[in-house]
């Protein structure tokens, strides 16, 4: 009979302990989707940042010639592409 009561309690003790192995990987789960949160948080943050340098800098500043170009090329990309767009709505 304590063979039993000793199974039981080792069974218990597993079950408890994966109960636990559960909680903490659930937890963690969500902590890695809030630093996942956070992180775009952080992207969104940092574009607002380089709209407002940008604009408070319209020329380029020492260091970020290369950036500012970068910025012209895709927007001048952007523009072609509207325009393609534009183009192609009036063919229809």
């Amino acid at each position: 009979m304590a063979e039993w009561k000793e199974l039981s309690s080792k069974a218990k003790n597993l079950t408890l302990a994966g109960i636990g192995k559960a909680r903490d990987l659930g937890e963690s789960a969500k902590l890695s989707l809030d630093n996942v949160s956070e992180e775009e948080n952080k992207k969104r943050i940092y574009a607002e940042i380089g709209k407002r340098f940008v604009a408070a800098h319209p020329e380029a500043p020492e260091g970020y010639v290369e950036l500012y170009a970068q910025l012209e090329q895709a927007d001048a990309k952007i523009s072609a592409n509207k325009a393609r767009i534009s183009e192609l709505k009036d063919e229809d």
